[in-house]
């Protein structure tokens, strides 16, 4: 059997290939494409590669604060991450206190963290746990 092409046929293949093309070129954007960004990699104040650049994370495990001292610069803010099974908290008096901080919680009952606007050093400790003690150093 011999196909014959007519115009009507060829003017429909010759349409699909068109729209098939426009399909194609409409789905992709005309900003130059961005490579993926590499996996983060934990840090002792990242440690769940989820802050801001802005934020720090201190650990408390097994009763202890780390790092220990925290060092940050003026703006920068520090949050505790509890992955303990019981709660903690961090209290420098008169300076801050982010009150209970529940078991595998990074989530104080006063909102999240501190921002430190002044340079200095702040000693703060575990109200539940007074013998657990740490820093921030602040830094300019």
């Amino acid at each position: 059997m011999i196909l014959k092409h007519s115009s009507a046929t060829q003017f429909t293949v010759g349409l699909i290939g068109v729209l098939a093309l426009c399909a194609v070129g409409c789905g992709q954007s005309s900003s130059p494409t961005t490579s993926p960004t590499a996996p983060c990699t934990p840090t002792p104040t990242n440690p769940e590669c989820v802050n801001p650049p802005n934020v720090l994370t201190v650990t408390i495990k097994n009763g202890v604060v780390s790092p220990n001292p925290v060092t940050v610069k003026v703006g920068q803010t520090v949050n505790w991450l509890n992955s303990d099974t019981i709660p903690h908290t961090a209290t420098d008096p008169g300076v801050f206190d982010i009150g209970s901080i529940s078991p595998t919680s990074a989530h104080s009952s006063n909102g999240d963290g501190v921002t430190f606007n002044t340079v200095g050093t702040f000693t703060y400790h575990c109200t539940i746990h007074p013998n657990e003690t740490a820093s921030v150093v602040v830094t300019p």
